[in-house]
């Protein structure tokens, strides 16, 4: 999904005569630009885990009704270790609905750092999985289809080991309204204060009306194809479920996850996949 931005964002640069540009793609790894990091640490005290546990008694009938609910449920249920928030906040899908859609228990990793400083592991979660698997790869691809050679300073490996190395607390500073205070301060002689003190920002693509609209009949069509859907290994019941219920409640569902479908059979579709 970030993929999109990236080549939106790649074409613009490129249109206006640079060639090389400098990405921050890393800088939230490393200095807990992410909410997973802030909810790590709100959810390690003993009375949050208490309340957590008080809720998801309520169960998944009076949490259910939105993506974030759900996660909420989920993170209810776990153990609320670095790795828990990490996994959960990241999913695109939830384990049940892995389950149903693949016919197959998800799997995960359990293992991580025992440093005992929840920040860290969480930079280290982020590096390792979001960032290398999905911002890196996207990141290369998007930007080479413009012939724009993208620059990742943050992702030095002397740079990594150093900031790894610090207190996870100074990366945070209590409530300090201020994004990655840490990097902040590094800079804070070389930038603006209003530009450091401003608040994170990004843009996100109209998908959720593109496929109310535009691409509705486009995506209906490979969807309720059950022929096209079950090339990609998965169920077909489940894959078209997701898409009326996305369609009826498209908040609660979320674009992106009757879009990965849609990819996903496209992809194998226009590879020449056939199902085993």
């Amino acid at each position: 999904m970030d993929g999109i931005n990236t080549y939106v964002v790649s074409r613009a640069v490129k249109n206006a005569g640079i060639t090389v540009a400098l990405s921050g793609l890393g800088g939230d790894e490393l200095f807990a630009g992410y909410p997973s990091f802030r909810r790590a640490m709100k959810l390690s005290s003993p009375m949050s885990k208490r309340v957590l546990r008080a809720a998801s008694g309520f169960g998944k009938i009076a949490l259910n009704g939105s993506v974030q609910r759900h996660k909420f449920w989920q993170l209810a249920n776990s153990e609320c270790r670095p790795v828990d928030v990490y996994r959960i906040s990241r999913q695109l899908f939830s384990s049940d609905s892995v389950a149903r859609i693949t016919g197959r228990e998800p799997s995960h990793q359990n293992g991580h750092d025992h440093s005992g400083d929840i920040v860290n592991e969480i930079s280290g979660l982020e590096l390792k999985g979001y960032m290398t698997n999905i911002l890196l790869r996207d990141t290369d691809a998007m930007s080479m289809a413009h012939s724009l050679e993208v620059r990742v300073p943050f992702v030095d490996t002397k740079l990594v080991d150093y900031v790894l190395s610090l207190p996870g607390e100074w990366k945070l500073r209590g409530r300090s309204s201020m994004p990655k205070p840490l990097l902040a301060d590094a800079v804070a002689d070389l930038l603006p204060r209003d530009f450091l003190a401003r608040p994170k920002m990004g843009f996100t693509l109209p998908f959720e009306k593109w496929l109310q609209r535009n691409l509705r009949t486009e995506v209906s069509a490979v969807l309720r194809d059950s022929s096209r859907v079950a090339i990609s290994g998965v169920d077909v019941k489940a894959v078209e479920k997701v898409w009326d219920d996305f369609l009826a409640k498209p908040r609660a569902v979320g674009w992106s996850r009757p879009w990965s479908l849609y990819v996903l059979a496209q992809w194998c579709e226009i590879n020449r996949v056939t199902a085993l």
